[in-house]
């Protein structure tokens, strides 16, 4: 059975992109491995987004045993629904309103970053990212309003808002003194 060299040559790009020394190499690798096509390239090109994508949303969401650590040291239930660390780590410090939007941010996040694979799954997705999703801003704007004097309230919804970026015209800074 033939083989579709450059399928296979991007293929070993991505695995060698994805490997643990890739953040450690230059590419290097790569390039002394196999000598890429034009075509190769560009697939290779085209997925470094997606990697970096991913480490972000790694490391919000923590390793396993970060997110057990942070649930077993939080002091309180925390939904399930909460999925980022952070946000776990500061769920139960925070009054009720807070934590509903916690909820809801994290479920905004999880729903946007879903991909729709049929039309089902599309309608599913676009329901829940218009549940969770809409108003984002405005709820949070509101959340920063109503405990502006809540200096530890205030701290965390400044991270929130950076982990996020929910509201950059906001202009929230931390409470002096």
């Amino acid at each position: 059975m033939p083989i579709n060299r450059a399928a296979l040559t991007a293929f070993l790009s991505l695995l060698v992109a994805c490997s643990p020394r890739a953040a450690d190499s230059t590419g290097d690798v790569a390039a002394d491995a196999v000598t890429q096509p034009p075509a190769a390239d560009t697939a290779a090109a085209a997925v470094a987004p997606a990697a970096d994508e991913a480490d972000a949303a790694a490391t919000l969401a923590g390793s396993p045993e970060e997110e057990q650590q942070a649930r077993a040291a939080a002091g309180c239930s925390v939904p399930n629904d909460v999925a980022f660390v952070q946000d776990t780590r500061i769920y139960c410090d925070m009054p009720a309103d807070v934590q509903a939007f916690i909820e809801r941010e994290n479920s905004c996040q999880h729903f946007a970053g879903e991909e729709p694979y049929d039309d089902a799954r599309r309608r599913e997705l676009e329901a829940a990212i218009a549940r969770f999703c809409d108003d984002r801003e405005k709820i949070f704007a509101d959340l920063v309003a109503r405990h502006r004097d809540d200096c530890a309230i205030r701290q965390a919804l400044i991270g929130v808002n950076l982990r996020y970026d929910l509201s950059p015209d906001l202009d929230l800074k931390p409470c002096e003194g």
